[in-house]
């Protein structure tokens, strides 16, 4: 069983190595798919695949989602600026006669409907066209060892613009270790792997994420927990980026959620930040230390959530994105038989 354990943990980092060998700086895309679909996650800055213990881990690490005890179903809708939607549906079911889960999911993003234009006619054809993306997902997690899960999703993709489209497929390979040690837990995480996607005629990279995370719960008691999650992750088409959350929960019924993205980490001050910029910088940063060597707020997630003993749970988080301004997130949830 080590030995299988050790071919998974090996693929897992050809896949990843393969991955970035294939990396096309600032060219993936399908961006959708970096969407962070649980206002759980989102709250604690998507520092959540060492955790990922409801339908969410779908999303952020399929093998988390050995956790479940009873089948979860989780909905999430996102509100962007310019009538831009974003919406998240994901179910995952025990098998308990094989220590593994399945699961499904589907996420869509899509604009309102907008007029057309050409140089010939400005003012508009008369005609309108709408722009979307679409990814479907199937998810099977399997525990090697009474320590040891892994887990994979495969992703139908679509992309429209007007009377364009692509279409593509692409797979996440994730792994949990519980450690058995002060309730610290081990991920990895390979996602969006797959081949080039292509649209009218031009090829495009999937937006692969590599990430390594742990999380450990420090305080445990019939009223209180408090879990903490440390994970860094190597994208191909950004900064490597250390995402740190917490969520603190009481009585297993409200919980609270910060998190910070760091992807100035290696630069000592502001000026070693400015440095960095160029006017077509396509990156968004998320320093340490601001202008005035303060805190920068940049990357910083918060949100809450409550759960009621019919196992119905509602999460909210904000998150503040580069041009995008304040983004509100909602997520409902339900879990079975609890």
């Amino acid at each position: 069983m080590r030995k299988t354990i050790f071919a998974v943990l090996i693929l897992s980092l050809m896949i990843s190595g393969a991955a970035f060998g294939q990396a096309k700086v600032g060219t993936a895309g399908v961006q959708f798919l970096k969407i962070g679909p649980a206002s759980r996650g989102v709250g604690m800055a998507d520092a959540f695949t060492a955790v990922a213990d409801d339908a969410s881990a779908l999303y952020y690490n399929p093998a988390g989602l050995i956790q479940l005890q009873s089948p979860d179903i989780i909905f999430s809708h996102v509100d962007y600026p310019a009538d831009v939607n974003y919406e998240f549906l994901g179910i995952a079911y025990p098998l308990k006669v094989n220590n593994s889960v399945v699961g499904f999911s589907i996420s869509g993003l899509w604009t309102d409907w907008m007029p057309e234009t050409t140089p010939e006619m400005p003012y508009g054809t008369g005609r309108k066209f709408m722009a979307s993306d679409l990814a479907v997902g199937a998810s099977y997690v399997h525990r090697l060892t009474d320590k040891f899960t892994v887990g994979g999703t495969v992703k139908f993709l679509n992309e429209n613009l007007a009377d364009e489209a692509a279409y593509g497929w692409a797979a996440d390979v994730g792994t949990y270790y519980e450690t058995g040690w002060k309730r610290i837990c081990i991920a990895m995480l390979v996602s969006n792997f797959g081949p080039d996607m292509e649209f009218v005629s031009t090829p495009f990279p999937m937006p692969m994420n590599f990430k390594v995370a742990g999380s450990i719960v420090p305080v445990l008691d019939d009223k209180n927990k408090l879990t903490l999650d440390l994970e860094f992750s190597h994208p191909n088409d950004n900064l490597e980026m250390v995402n740190i959350g917490a969520e603190y929960v009481w009585k297993d019924m409200v919980s609270l959620r910060g998190g910070k993205r760091i992807n100035g980490w290696k630069r000592d001050s502001w000026e070693d930040y400015q440095a960095n910029q160029t006017d077509n910088n396509p990156f968004y940063e998320y320093p340490v230390i601001d202008e005035n060597g303060n805190i920068c707020l940049g990357g910083f997630t918060f949100g809450a959530g409550i759960e009621f003993n019919n196992g119905l749970y509602i999460d909210y988080a904000y998150d503040n994105i580069q041009y995008f301004g304040s983004i509100h997130r909602y997520t409902l949830g339900f879990s079975f038989n609890k």
